[in-house]
C-alpha cells in the first residue's frame, strides 16, 4: 500500500473514530449516542415517518434501523405503530423528548463541524463538503454493485 492510501485510510480512520467520541461525550447525558442521534433528529424534523425510509436515508438494512428504533423507543424518542395503509410497515412518531433534545443534537454538530473546518475559508469548506459527497456516492455505488437492494 502506497503512502496516499495509507494515509488516506489512517485520515478516514481518525475522523469516524473522533466523530463518535465526539458526539457520544456531547450526548451521554441524554441516553444517546453519535450513531442515534441523526435518527431522533430526522424523526423531528419529519414528523411521522415509515421506518424503512431511514434504510434509505441513512443507508443502513431493515434489520439495523430497526435495532436503532428499538433503542430510541426505550429511551423514549420515538414511538411507533402499525401503519393503518400498510400492515407490513410500521410508522415512527418523534415524542416530547425528541423535541426537547432537538436543539441541543443541532448545536453539537454544528460545533463539531466548527472543529473539523476550523482554519478553512468558506470556499475549502465548501469543498471539502463537495469532495465528501463524492466519496460518499462512490462508496454507495460500490456497495450497490456488491449488495443490490
Amino acid at each position: 500500500m502506497d503512502s496516499l492510501q495509507a494515509e488516506t485510510l489512517k485520515m478516514i480512520s481518525q475522523i469516524y473514530r473522533r466523530t463518535q467520541i465526539y458526539m457520544n461525550e456531547r450526548m451521554k447525558d441524554m441516553e444517546l449516542s453519535g450513531a442515534l442521534a441523526p435518527f431522533v433528529m430526522i424523526t423531528y424534523e419529519n414528523g411521522k415517518m415509515v421506518q424503512n425510509k431511514f434504510c434509505e436515508l441513512m443507508d443502513m438494512s431493515k434489520g439495523t434501523v430497526a435495532k436503532t428504533m428499538n433503542k430510541l423507543e426505550e429511551h423514549g424518542y420515538v414511538t411507533r405503530c402499525g401503519n393503518v395503509e400498510d400492515g407490513r410497515s410500521i410508522d415512527v412518531y418523534p415524542t416530547d423528548r425528541a423535541e426537547e433534545v432537538y436543539p441541543y443534537l443541532v448545536q453539537a454538530g454544528e460545533d463539531w463541524v466548527e472543529i473539523m473546518t476550523e482554519g478553512m475559508t468558506e470556499i475549502e469548506r465548501n469543498i471539502f463538503l463537495e469532495l465528501l459527497k463524492k466519496v460518499s456516492g462512490n462508496i454507495s455505488r460500490h456497495f450497490d454493485v456488491l449488495q443490490p437492494r
